[in-house]
C-alpha cells in the first residue's frame, strides 16, 4: 500500500500555510506520559483531538520499533474518523524507520520529527513518502540557521521553560531568547518546555507560530478540556497581539522562494 497523506500536503500553493495552521495546538505523548496516571493513551489521544488538538506527535519511549508500530496502528482510527482537512497531522518522533513501514502499510502517518542527534532531515525525507511532514527540534543560533533546519517544515524550539518531561531538554530559554530565536528561523517555529495556556501571549508576539505541549494536557484531570483551554489560548493571543504571522526569516525566506520561482 501507499502513505495516505492529504491531499493539500502535497499541494505547494496550500502546503506551508496548511502546516503553519496545524501547528498551533501541538500534543506530544506516548505511553511513558499516561501509563504512571493509570491512563490509556489512545483515549487520551481521543479526547485530545475533540478538545482541539491540531497536530500529534507520537513519543513512545523507551518503546521499540515493533511497539510505536503497533500504537500507530491503535491510534489510526481515531485519525479516519476525521476529515482530512479537519483530522490532526501525526507524525512520530525519532524513529524514520517506523514512519516509513507505517506508511508503506498505509496507514495515516503524515512524517517524523527528529532531534539533533537522529537522522539529518535530508535523510529522512529520502526515506519518506513525497510530501511527508519533519520537524526538527532546535536550541541555538547554530542549529535554527543549519542547513538541516533549513529543509525542516519546521522547528521544535526549547526548552522554553524548565521541564521535567523531556531529561534532555535543557535548561529554559525564557520569552526573550524564544523571540530571539524565532526572528532568525526561515521555517515556523512552536514553542515546546513547560508550555502552558499562560505562554500564549508571549509566544504569539515572539512569532511562533504555535504551543507545543506534553503535560499540560496529558496530565490535566480532564484532557478534553486542557486542549480546549489551550487552543482557545492561542487563538486569542493571535487576534490579541494581531501576529499569527511570520517571523522575519521565514517570511523573507519564502519571499525569495516565490521571487526565484517567478
Amino acid at each position: 500500500m501507499t502513505a495516505k497523506l492529504p491531499l493539500w500536503l502535497r499541494n505547494p500553493h496550500e502546503r506551508a500555510e496548511g502546516i503553519r495552521a496545524h501547528l498551533a495546538t501541538y500534543f506530544v505523548v506516548g505511553p511513558q506520559d499516561v501509563a504512571p496516571l493509570g491512563r490509556d493513551l489512545v483515549e487520551t489521544i481521543r479526547e485530545a483531538i475533540a478538545g482541539g488538538v491540531t497536530f500529534l506527535q507520537l513519543r513512545a519511549k523507551p518503546a521499540g520499533a515493533r511497539e510505536i508500530l503497533e500504537l500507530s496502528r491503535a491510534i489510526n482510527p481515531l485519525l479516519a474518523a476525521l476529515p482530512e482537512r479537519e483530522r490532526p497531522l501525526f507524525v512520530i518522533d525519532d524513529r524514520v524507520d517506523v514512519a516509513a513501514a507505517a506508511q508503506r502499510e498505509g496507514l495515516l502517518v503524515d512524517g517524523v520529527h527528529v532531534g539533533q542527534s537522529d537522522l539529518p532531515v535530508e535523510h529522512a525525507a529520502q526515506l519518506l513518502a513525497p510530501g511527508s511532514v519533519i520537524g526538527l527540534s532546535a536550541a541555538t543560533d547554530e542549529t535554527v540557521r543549519a542547513l538541516d533546519a533549513q529543509q525542516a517544515d519546521y522547528l521544535g524550539v526549547g526548552a522554553y521553560h524548565d521541564t521535567i518531561s523531556k531529561a534532555d531538554a535543557g535548561g529554559g530559554l525564557g520569552a526573550d531568547r524564544f523571540a530571539e530565536l524565532t526572528r532568525i528561523a526561515v521555517r515556523p517555529v512552536v514553542a515546546i518546555g513547560g508550555i502552558t495556556p499562560a505562554d500564549a501571549e508571549s509566544v504569539a508576539r515572539a512569532g511562533g507560530a504555535g504551543l507545543c505541549v506534553i503535560s499540560d494536557i496529558a496530565r490535566a484531570a480532564d484532557v478534553r478540556a486542557a486542549a480546549a483551554t489551550l487552543a482557545t489560548a492561542w487563538k486569542r493571543a493571535v487576534a490579541a497581539t494581531g501576529t499569527g504571522a511570520k517571523s522575519g526569516a521565514e517570511s523573507d525566506a519564502k519571499s525569495s522562494k516565490e521571487a526565484s520561482a517567478r
